[in-house]
């Protein structure tokens, strides 16, 4: 097989498994909301797999449309059967079998030999790493938490980031696995204290790093970094931008949530959030 399609395809599969790993650790922040009966964050991450990852998941399933559809169905009516107005023990069952489907399509688009590399797993590591310190900088003012579903995001995918690594962890050195636990912790103390994002950004490189040490292949900036201007639509309302008027990338657009509060989503997504009842 040429290298440059050998390359390309473990590219893709790596794009949806990097996909998978995000919606995994949504499920996590959605059970934390659950627990603690905040049914406003908890629909924020049983909406945001179908509003912003599904899209690009279904364009690894085109030769599966079944499956593809049983997905998309398996994320729409996780807000219905997993939210606050369901018992606890309803609300986990419905996240499992979401975890299961999931699970189904990692075999199905990435397959067992994949998934089980060692130096596939470090770079979703790095992917999730990569993206959690987009998401932390833009939770992040001034040592105050000014958007708290980013703030979540960026625990979510540190959270899931660990997960993956408890799965190799037997398989590094002990002084490097050492390190690498420290540096985690690290990195959770600078989301306690509310670090600076540059803080918490060395702190998430020094993880990053030793992961590419061990695999020997670099880290990619997150393709989230595409979509944050440095000017996130509560930081605009701040700076006296009317609601109205508040500017969002040209792959994005303004859309109200059922609180009023505005925010920036792909444009391809924002009728799906309207019929989902998480925007206006």
């Amino acid at each position: 097989v040429p290298s440059s399609f050998a390359d390309s395809q473990r590219n893709e599969k790596l794009e949806f498994a990097g996909t998978l790993e995000e919606t995994l650790g949504h499920f996590w922040a959605l059970e934390l909301n659950l627990d603690e009966s905040n049914s406003k964050l908890a629909l924020v991450h049983a909406t945001h797999p179908i509003s912003e990852l599904y899209e690009t998941m279904s364009g690894h399933l085109e030769n599966n449309p079944d499956f593809n559809k049983k997905l998309e169905t398996t994320l729409v009516e996780l807000k219905d059967k997993a939210n606050t107005e369901v018992s606890k023990s309803e609300a986990k069952i419905a996240i499992d079998e979401a975890k299961t489907v999931i699970q189904e399509a990692r075999s199905i688009v990435v397959g067992e030999q994949q998934s089980n590399e060692d130096e596939f797993k470090i770079q979703l590591i790095n992917t999730l790493l990569e993206t959690a310190k987009v998401e932390y900088r833009e939770a992040i003012e001034d040592g105050i938490i000014v958007e708290v579903a980013e703030f979540q995001d960026g625990s979510a995918f540190v959270w899931q980031s660990q997960q993956i690594f408890s799965s190799i962890e037997n398989k590094i050195e002990p002084t490097d696995a050492d390190r690498i636990n420290e540096y985690f912790e690290l990195v959770w103390t600078g989301f306690k204290t509310q670090e600076s994002p540059e803080t918490v950004e060395n702190y998430v490189d020094a993880v990053i790093y030793e992961f590419e040490e061990l695999s020997g292949i670099q880290s990619e900036p997150s393709e989230h970094e595409e979509v944050f201007s440095g000017t996130s639509p509560l930081k605009q309302l701040k700076e006296g931008v009317d609601p109205k008027d508040i500017q969002c990338k040209s792959t994005h657009g303004l859309v109200f949530k059922q609180s009023g509060e505005p925010a920036c989503v792909k444009t391809s997504s924002i009728q799906k959030l309207i019929s989902l009842g998480w925007s206006q």
